[in-house]
């Protein structure tokens, strides 16, 4: 089956209804308002509390941080809000107590992880190495490797490869196009950077307080919780021990289904865990439709599962199935499209003989 034989855009999407498209102000703006709230207020709780409160109010803060960069990613796309302005504002408000200039995040999440899901080289996700360029690492990028690969490395993991890469830092190639808006962004949020340090800087003397304490609780505590947050998230939404990643081997390069459908596993998180991560691991139908705000999503998922339920990768939660990803995702043979450990030993049977030549078949006696 070649690569218009798949399923197209439209008929993908005309699996979702309208209603699940609409963009309203008053749910955009709780969502909006709410992580915003609760950052504020903890911030200013850090200041007032007694240490041992700080370090809880930090964890939240952070948290807050964390869902911030959830909303601001659907005002980004345009989502959030029905009318432009409001997402244009939200959404810089949104991305800056995690510093992500919003020039350099609409390059490397609109224009390069939708437009080229799931395939190394192009996708500005995680994708795994290989284990030729494994053992090309030193000894200290081996040892980074394996951490940001590991449970308990996930704010290691977005901080290297997708903060530092792509957002703040990125080299001349994977800068965003516009470097005028670029640099004014960045001088925005170093702006920003320095007011938040020098009123925790100010707080602690005003108040008698340490000032590495304030510090630690106010800014270093609640950035390690967001980066770990989104990190967690990110990680999840596109590796599975049961989503293939693709590179310049396979051609043509793959289809927007295998890449849109297969490539964004459904992962059913518990009730209160898709409170707090805003339905973001509703993963597979944004990447089918990306019209579809946040609050929109579970129903919008469920019609799109109606259709195409049994080519999406489909798995409950659990600690021990996130261990299970996180011991079997580890480098990727793209000749043969397998999970290897970093040893070269194969961790998982071929997905594309397993998932990609067998949907093609299912999908031929369905139209047949």
């Amino acid at each position: 089956m070649k690569n218009d034989e798949w399923p197209q855009i439209d008929a993908i999407r005309s699996s979702v209804n309208d209603k699940e498209r609409i963009k309203a102000i008053l749910p955009g703006l709780f969502h909006f308002s709410l992580p915003l709230l609760i950052w504020m207020g903890t911030l200013a709780g850090i200041i007032f509390a007694p240490w041992w409160a700080k370090i809880l109010l930090g964890i939240v803060n952070g948290h807050a941080i964390g869902v911030m960069l959830i909303i601001g990613h659907d005002a980004l796309h345009g989502i959030l809000f029905p009318k432009r302005w409001m997402n244009r504002v939200a959404g810089r408000i949104s991305m800056a107590p995690a510093f992500h200039p919003v020039s350099s995040w609409v390059h490397s999440h609109n224009g390069l992880h939708h437009g080229f899901t799931n395939i190394k080289g192009k996708d500005a996700g995680f994708p795994p190495l290989n284990l030729a360029e494994y053992r090309k690492l030193s000894m200290l990028g081996k040892y980074s490797y394996r951490v940001s690969r590991s449970w308990y490395g996930c704010s290691w993991l977005y901080l290297k490869e997708m903060w530092f890469k792509w957002e703040f830092f990125p080299s001349t190639i994977h800068a965003p196009k516009n470097p005028k808006a670029f640099l004014r962004d960045r001088i925005q949020l170093a702006a920003f950077f320095v007011a938040w340090i020098s009123l925790l800087v100010w707080s602690a003397f005003a108040r008698g307080e340490n000032i590495f304490l304030l510090i630690a609780c106010g800014f270093i505590l609640p950035q390690f919780v967001s980066s770990y947050f989104i990190g967690f998230i990110t990680l999840q939404q596109h590796t599975h021990p049961k989503v293939a990643w693709y590179s310049e081997l396979d051609s043509p390069s793959p289809a927007f289904f295998q890449a849109q459908l297969h490539g964004a596993p459904h992962l059913v998180f518990p009730y209160i865990l898709r409170v707090v991560m805003r339905n973001v691991m509703e993963h597979t139908v944004h990447h089918a439709d990306p019209a579809v705000p946040l609050y929109c999503l579970p129903e919008a998922q469920k019609s799109l599962e109606q259709s195409y339920g049994g080519e999406i990768v489909y798995e409950y939660w659990t600690p021990v199935t996130f261990l299970r990803t996180t011991r079997i995702c580890k480098l990727y043979d793209y000749s043969t499209h397998q999970w290897i450990g970093y040893d070269g030993k194969p961790l998982s049977e071929s997905l594309y003989e397993r998932y990609i030549l067998e949907a093609k078949d299912r999908l031929q006696v369905a139209v047949h």
